[in-house]
């Protein structure tokens, strides 16, 4: 199998119009187990040539690697996921994936690639409760080959101490508004971390209406009804504010978004995309869907004030 040299989602041209619920998969293997990610977060798959250790770095962080002039961590996927891999020098046919998200470079260590897959976000089903809150997959690909789970890479990196460092609640803005603090807010994100936290961000805030799902349909399976019983004067009563992420099983988040402005009731009820990929191109697709707002991920103060705003 051979390694694409870059996967920008510039180079593969998906997703040129937004809102179409379809996205570009990088499947690669881990201990011999296909795992994916969205194109959207790689900036480029290279051969490992060469680490710095670093001192009393996490058990699963290789070290150092300079990349184009810059100095990114490597995190070892198979030591993260399945324990010690034993010696990591010898492993001299690994790649390492270079995402970008939260505007943080980080690569991660794989063993092979496998390639890009072209799916529809209707075909990835939520990730199933194990029993266990940390399990990093925020959803599963169901292909004739088998299932690709898609990892949670910002759950990765919080877990072991790299980047994506996360605003302090304690500097989330407090809402004095008694009225505004009652109106109701949705939001959705296929991630259990950061689903916590958009709670926790608004209800220190001050809001007490909030309405939290794992991916778009089901948001939009709440959202719909709601609007069959209101008019475009007083659905604000029952829905002020959406907040969504991108990436989502079943109907991903700029789809979301295309649903609310085309409904003749909810057309103007404010939408806020909230995703690690704020890139300029995906920037641009949420100005193509209507997004009244976009914040990165992980600025909940940031998150927090933007709804206030949205909801003047």
């Amino acid at each position: 199998m051979s390694s694409p040299a870059t996967a920008s989602p510039i180079d593969t041209g998906i997703l040129l119009e937004a809102g179409t619920n379809e996205a570009e998969l990088l499947v690669f293997h881990v201990r011999g187990k296909r795992f994916g990610v969205n194109v959207a977060k790689v900036r480029e798959v290279l051969p490992i040539e060469g680490f710095t250790e670093i001192p009393k770095s996490d058990p699963a962080v290789d070290g150092l690697i300079d990349i184009r002039e810059a100095v990114v961590p490597l995190v070892n996927l198979e030591r993260y996921l399945f324990g010690d891999p034993g010696d990591t020098d010898s492993k001299s046919q690994d790649s390492l994936v270079l995402l970008e998200f939260n505007n943080e470079q980080i690569a991660f260590r794989v063993q092979a690639i496998e390639r890009i897959y072209r799916v529809s976000w209707k075909n990835m089903l939520p990730s199933p409760q194990l029993g266990n809150e940390a399990t990093p997959v925020t959803s599963i690909l169901r292909q004739e080959q088998g299932l690709v789970p898609l990892l949670d890479f910002e759950s990765i990196c919080a877990n072991i101490g790299l980047g994506c460092s996360i605003s302090s609640i304690d500097s989330v803005p407090k809402e004095d508004s008694l009225e505004r603090s009652h109106m109701p807010i949705v939001f959705a994100d296929d991630s259990r971390m950061i689903c916590e936290m958009i709670r926790d961000s608004l209800v220190e805030a001050g809001y007490t209406s909030v309405k939290g799902f794992s991916d778009g349909q089901d948001a939009w399976n709440y959202i719909e009804p709601l609007a069959k019983h209101s008019t475009t004067e007083n659905i604000h009563d029952r829905l002020a504010c959406i907040i969504t992420d991108i990436e989502m099983p079943r109907m991903d988040g700029l789809s979301l978004t295309k649903k609310v402005r085309e409904h003749p009731v909810l057309g103007n009820v404010p939408v806020i995309v909230f995703s690690s990929i704020a890139t300029k191109d995906n920037e641009k697709k949420g100005v193509q869907v209507g997004a009244s707002f976009q914040v990165s991920k992980p600025h909940y103060d940031d998150l927090v004030a933007t709804v206030g705003k949205a909801l003047q």
